[in-house]
C-alpha cells in the first residue's frame, strides 16, 4: 500500500492544521532539518521535520512554507515543545494560504519515532513491488508452455495456490494503477494468490478454495470501477495448478470474446461466452497452433516486414468490424480508401479472398490462435 502523508498523520494520532485536500500525496522520504532553506537538497516527496529554531519571525516562517509548496514537498511536521510552545500564527496562515500540509509534531513524540515508522512503511512498499515483480514472472514463465507441471505447482506454492488456480483479468485504462487495489481486495476476501500484469491486462491468479472465480471477480470489478472508471473482468474455472497457462488464456479469451458484444456483454465474461474460442483452447499441441496460423498469416508478415503487422492489424480490425470499411477504418485512424489499398495487398500475398465466408473465418481463426500462441 502507497505511504501518503494523511495515512501517516493518521496512524500517529495526529491532525493536520491544513493542507487536507493536498495530503494524499506520496511520501517519498522523510527528513528533520532547521534551515531555513533545505529545498536545493531535495526532490521533491520528502516529509520534512523541524523544530524552528531557525525560523526567527514571521517573515521567515512564511518564506519557509512558501519554498516547501513550490518545490512539491509531501508536508511539514513542526515539533513544539522546544522554540514553539505551539505552531506559529504566520506559519499556519502561510500553509493555509498554499493549501500545504502542515502538522504539529508534540515534544512527547519524537522525530525518530515518525522516521522510523515511514522507513518501516517504504521498506514494506518496496517488498510488494519486489513479490509483484516476482509474481509476473511466475506467470510469464508459465505462458511459455516450456515449464514442467510440477515445477508450475511448485513456484504457485509460496503464493497460497495449492489445490485449484484460477484466473480474474481486467481490462481498463492503467491496470499498473490499479494492481495494488486488487492485492488489498483478495487480501481482503481472505483468498490466496498473486497479482500481476499480462498482454495489457491486471490478472489476479487465485486459488478460490471453494469461492466461485466470477463472483470474485464481479466483486473486485464494482471496486476497481469506482476508482478507475470502466473496466471489464472475466474469471476462469478453477483447474489444477499446472494448468495456469489454460487458465489464463480461458479468462483472456472470455474477454476478447465479448469485446465487441455493443452493450450485451456479461458483467464477468467466463467460458460461457467463449464462442469459437473454445475450439481453439481445446488443441493440445501449440506447435499445431502456430503451424496453422503461420500458414494462414505467415505470407503477409514474411513479404513485408514490419509494415506486415500492420496489415496484419488491419486485417483484424476489418473482420472484427464485420467487413465494415468506414468504422475499421476509423478504428484505425486511416482513410477508408487506404484500408481497401491494405486489404487488397492481404488477398494478393495470401490468395484469399475477404469475400469468401470461408476465407475469412480462417483469417479470424488464425488472428485468435496468433494471441494464444504469443
Amino acid at each position: 500500500m502507497e505511504l501518503t502523508l494523511a495515512g501517516l498523520v493518521s496512524e500517529l494520532g495526529l491532525e493536520l492544521v491544513s493542507g487536507v485536500d493536498s495530503a494524499q500525496t506520496h511520501v517519498r522520504w522523510v527528513h528533520s532539518t532547521e534551515l531555513t532553506d533545505p529545498t536545493p537538497w531535495l526532490r521533491g516527496g520528502e516529509l520534512l521535520l523541524t523544530t524552528g529554531v531557525q525560523l526567527k519571525g514571521a517573515k521567515a516562517q512564511r518564506e519557509l512554507i512558501e519554498r516547501l509548496a513550490d518545490h512539491r514537498i509531501a508536508g511539514l511536521g513542526f515539533g513544539t515543545g522546544f522554540g514553539y510552545k505551539r505552531l506559529p500564527v504566520p506559519l499556519v496562515t502561510a500553509a493555509r494560504k498554499r493549501s500545504f500540509p502542515l502538522f504539529e509534531v508534540p515534544y512527547e513524540l519524537p522525530f525518530i519515532a515518525i522516521t522510523e515508522r515511514v522507513f518501516s512503511e517504504l521498506v514494506n512498499e518496496r517488498y510488494e513491488l519486489l513479490q509483484r515483480n516476482l509474481a509476473g514472472d511466475v506467470l510469464a514463465e508459465a505462458l511459455t508452455g516450456h515449464v514442467f507441471p510440477d515445477d508450475v505447482q511448485a513456484r504457485l506454492r509460496p503464493f497460497g495456490i495449492r489445490e485449484h488456480v484460477a484466473v480474474i483479468a481486467f481490462a481498463l485504462e492503467d491496470p499498473t494503477a490499479a494492481a495494488g487495489q486488487l492485492e488489498r481486495i483478495l487480501e481482503r476476501e481472505r483468498v490466496p494468490g498473486l497479482v500481476a500484469l499480462r498482454a495489457g491486462l491486471l490478472c489476479g491468479v487465485i486459488d478460490p478454495r471453494g469461492a466461485d472465480p466470477v463472483e470474485l471477480a464481479r466483486g473486485a470489478r464494482a471496486e476497481l470501477a469506482a476508482s478507475f472508471g470502466a473496466v471489464r473482468a472475466s474469471a476462469s474455472r478453477p483447474m489444477a495448478p499446472h494448468a495456469l497457462r489454460l487458465s489464463f488464456h480461458e479468462a483472456r479469451c472470455a474477454l476478447e470474446a465479448v469485446r465487441l458484444a455493443n452493450g450485451r456483454a456479461p458483467e464477468v465474461a467466463s467460458h460461457k461466452d467463449l464462442g469459437a474460442f473454445q475450439l481453439l483452447l481445446s488443441l493440445q499441441d501449440d506447435d499445431a497452433l502456430v503451424t496453422y496460423c503461420r500458414g494462414v498469416l505467415g505470407p503477409i508478415e514474411e513479404a513485408e516486414g514490419d509494415y506486415g503487422d500492420e496489415l496484419v492489424r488491419s486485417l483484424d480490425e476489418f473482420i472484427e468490424h464485420n467487413g465494415h470499411w468506414e468504422r475499421a477504418a476509423g478504428a484505425l485512424y486511416c482513410h477508408r480508401h487506404t484500408l481497401r489499398y491494405r486489404m487488397r495487398r492481404v488477398e494478393q500475398l495470401t490468395g484469399r479472398d475477404l469475400q469468401s465466408a470461408r476465407d475469412r473465418i480462417e483469417f479470424w481463426l488464425a488472428l485468435r490462435g496468433r494471441e494464444l500462441a504469443r
